[in-house]
């Protein structure tokens, strides 16, 4: 086994997928958009606390060139409850699911 070549170094991709929070605390649904910077405010907590929550969800490819997400409500329901750890809002299992497929599917080529 190579190590060194697994590959869990970030990976630039052709889309991403954004979703809005709104000030009562839920997420309006997303949108695919062309992978690229993002603004937000200097006020976020990201920049000022390092509050934030990384979630490392792999989609893999299947020998029939089908794509497997491994467990996506697991990794959507840790994400949830890290946020509420960390007093923040998060996106339903369900939008997190949904995100993640459209993303992947989006950047299938790579």
């Amino acid at each position: 086994m190579e190590w060194e070549k697994l590959g869990f170094g970030p990976v630039s991709t052709d889309f991403m997928y954004s979703m809005k929070c709104c000030e009562d605390g839920n997420f309006v649904q997303g949108n695919l958009t062309h992978y690229g910077n993002i603004q937000f405010s200097p006020f976020a907590a990201v920049l000022n606390y390092g509050q934030g929550i990384i979630e490392g969800l792999k989609v893999n490819r299947k020998e029939d060139g089908r794509l497997l997400l491994f467990r996506p409500d697991q990794h959507a329901l840790r994400m949830k409850m890290g946020a509420q750890r960390m007093c923040m809002p998060s996106p339903s299992i369900h939008q997190f699911i949904h995100a993640v497929k459209q993303t992947a599917l989006a950047n299938i080529t790579w």
